[in-house]
C-alpha cells in the first residue's frame, strides 16, 4: 500500500494538524526555522543533500530545539522524490 506522505504522518501522528505539504524554496534552515507545529516542508531530491535536512535539527537548529523545544521528523517521499519534513513540537 503506497501511502501519500500526509497519509503516512498522520497514521504517526494521529492527535497533529497536518496542512498540505509545500515545496522548499529557501535554504535548508530557513525553511525549518519557518514551519509551525503540523507543516510540511518537502526538499527535492536533485536541489538539497539529504544528509544535510537530517542533521539540521541536531546542528543549526540547537537554539531553537534546546529554548523552544522545537522537534521535526523526516521521512523520504518516494512519490515526490524529495524529504518531508514535519513539524511536530
Amino acid at each position: 500500500m503506497n501511502l501519500s506522505i500526509v497519509d503516512a504522518f498522520k497514521k504517526n501522528f494521529p492527535d497533529l494538524d497536518i496542512k498540505t505539504p509545500t515545496w522548499a524554496v529557501l535554504g535548508v534552515t530557513a525553511e525549518f526555522r519557518k514551519l509551525q507545529v503540523g507543516d510540511i516542508v518537502l526538499f527535492p531530491i536533485d536541489s538539497y543533500n539529504y544528509q544535510t535536512i537530517r542533521s539540521t535539527p541536531g546542528t543549526s537548529m540547537v537554539p531553537e530545539v534546546l529554548n523552544e523545544g522545537r522537534q521535526w521528523k523526516t521521512k523520504l517521499d518516494r512519490d515526490n522524490k524529495s524529504v518531508a519534513v514535519l513539524r511536530i513540537a
